[in-house]
């Protein structure tokens, strides 16, 4: 208790350096030196204002949201009506003030005075629940540094309990510092404890400082896992990093990471820990059923320190767990479930407890964020892919045909190899769309498609032209092998059976074939394309089924 007490002794009555001792400032000096100390050891945002947006010495501990917000020219209005305008609401209400500002986190304000002239300790600026970091992510989601997660690195949680605490240590210290300073300068309310009572307070503070010092711990971890996260955000493994991270932060050996997919009400296994993941990987279970499906319906999640004991697991198979005590926590975004994430064995046989649930409280909004951004990648590389690829064949289609030539056209300028390209027309399409019907004629389609990818190789590319039109990109290919390959490909389809749906056999199916080259003369995919068609053109004109090869001795 004594060492305790010294302790106190040294924090707040400090000496300034020689050269300050007798400066009128020296108080004040002193007072932004115990700031530092303070912000350090609560972890907490702190700021001394001689008026509105006024600052002492600096901002300690700030958090990155408001140093985005702050001077922002977008939303430095928000912060001026919050934090712009505590110094005069705590100076008008005579007394310390807390508040949330526009971005939902929790802050508060002490008046004090110096010299006569009141000044404010303002202080906080932490999230103090899920509910106003996901507001927060909400309301500004089109933020550019939300979406990119440069504002997001050192975000601050706590409990509100805690901030207040927090809140009264930094007011007793800051009392006990300027009264001790000099007998002119008075607390600003008249009403203060006595330096007994200061001291009891601070003994009571740093108790329960040490009780917040493992959060603090977990919260630093949590902030390297933000940075994790946010680095490795497109990348195809970041659901088994992020949860590698996350199970190292709640010591749980085993863990799962389950990702609601809307439109089958289904949880997709996404990532695991301590499991073979490839040998589960297709599990799949409908919201409401088993635990996790429970869970993702009630949105609410659950906490079992024993399996025995708890009667909301009664039948829960045991199976292969080392340990009886599990989280299972569902991860929304406002009111879009999201996913399950699933925590047990924790290291040392331990089980887990409420402060544990808070820590996974705390990291499930930036998990939410990440599955949100990482299914919305997906969903845009499918959403692409289909833009890119012809329905009816699975073959890509004319659009990234031409940007795929284009690329082969600069390689070939870059590199001196050769290219070829070569336009193929089903002969007599029409007939089978009158004949057999538009159902049976897409099977043509198809089938066609199928035999032009099987019989090419790896570095070609075939792709649906238009309509009944097809075409094949073949790089480091000579004219004479290109049209080897283009008899071939007539060979192979003209000797293939087509049958209709009903399994009508529906006639001999032919090609005819045009193909060109890069060369002198054809230096763009325009006119190596243009060129393929007159060569088309020739084979149709010399009776179909066949290969027609341009030179530039073709005329249309």
């Amino acid at each position: 208790m004594a060492l305790e007490m010294n302790l106190i002794q040294d924090i707040v009555t400090e000496p300034l350096a020689p050269n300050h001792a007798n400066s009128p400032e020296s108080p004040l000096a002193g007072w932004l030196c115990i700031q530092q100390s303070l912000a350090e050891k609560t972890d907490l945002a702190l700021l001394t204002l001689a008026a509105d947006k006024e600052i002492i010495g600096q901002i300690e501990n700030d958090n990155s949201i408001c140093k985005r917000f702050w001077n922002s020219a977008e939303y430095g209005g928000h912060c001026d009506e919050d934090c712009g305008k505590a110094y005069r609401r705590a100076v008008i209400a005579n007394e310390a003030i807390e508040y949330r500002c526009h971005a939902g986190l929790q802050c508060f304000a002490n008046p004090i005075f110096h010299n006569g002239k009141p000044l404010v300790v303002l202080g906080g600026r932490a999230f103090t629940s899920t509910g106003d970091y996901a507001g927060f992510l909400r309301r500004y989601q089109d933020c550019e540094a939300v979406q990119e997660g440069d504002c997001l690195h050192s975000v601050k949680f706590m409990d509100v309990r805690e901030v207040r605490e927090a809140a009264e240590l930094i007011k007793s210290t800051a009392h006990f510092h300027f009264q001790s300073s000099s007998n002119t300068l008075m607390p600003f309310n008249a009403d203060a404890p006595t330096a007994p009572d200061l001291l009891d307070a601070q003994l009571e503070i740093i108790r329960l400082s040490d009780e917040l010092e493992n959060k603090t711990r977990s919260l630093h971890q949590y902030r390297d896992f933000l940075q994790i996260v946010a680095q490795s955000l497109d990348s195809e493994t970041v659901y088994a990093e992020v949860l590698e991270k996350f199970s190292e932060i709640m010591k749980a050996e085993t863990s799962s990471l389950l990702v609601l997919n809307e439109e089958s009400e289904e949880l997709a296994l996404e990532a695991a820990v301590g499991a073979d993941f490839e040998a589960h990987a297709k599990i799949r279970m409908k919201v409401g059923d088993g635990i996790s499906g429970s869970v993702m319906a009630s949105g609410a999640p659950l906490l079992v320190r024993n399996t025995d004991t708890d009667r909301r697991v009664r039948n829960l198979k045991h199976g292969h767990y080392k340990t009886k005590s599990f989280i299972s926590y569902p991860i929304t975004l406002g009111q879009k479930k999201l996913g399950v994430i699933n925590l047990t064995d924790r290291q040392g046989g331990a089980s887990y407890e409420s402060k544990d649930l808070t820590l996974v409280e705390m990291m499930a909004p930036q998990l939410a964020l990440i599955i949100d951004r990482t299914e919305w990648f997906k969903k845009a590389e499918q959403y692409q892919q289909m833009s890119l690829t012809d329905a009816l064949t699975g073959l890509p289609n004319r659009r990234y045909l031409e940007e795929r030539l284009f690329e082969e056209v600069e390689r070939s300028k870059r590199h001196a190899t050769p290219l070829c390209f070569m336009l193929i027309d089903v002969d007599h399409f029409k007939k089978y769309n009158d004949i057999y019907g538009h159902t049976n004629a897409d099977l043509v389609l198809i089938k066609t498609a199928a035999i032009l990818r099987r019989s090419v190789r790896a570095i070609d590319m075939p792709a649906r032209y238009a309509g009944d039109e097809f075409c094949i990109i073949l790089p480091e290919t000579e004219i004479k092998s290109a049209a080897f390959i283009a008899e071939r490909l007539c060979r192979e389809v003209r000797q293939t059976e087509f049958h209709s749906d009903q399994s009508e056999l529906m006639g001999r199916v032919t090609l005819s074939i045009g193909v060109s080259s890069f060369g002198l003369a054809r230096q763009t995919p325009l006119a190596i394309i243009e060129t393929s068609d007159r060569a088309l053109y020739q084979a149709k004109t010399l009776g179909r089924n066949r290969v027609a090869i341009f030179d530039d001795g073709t005329r249309d």
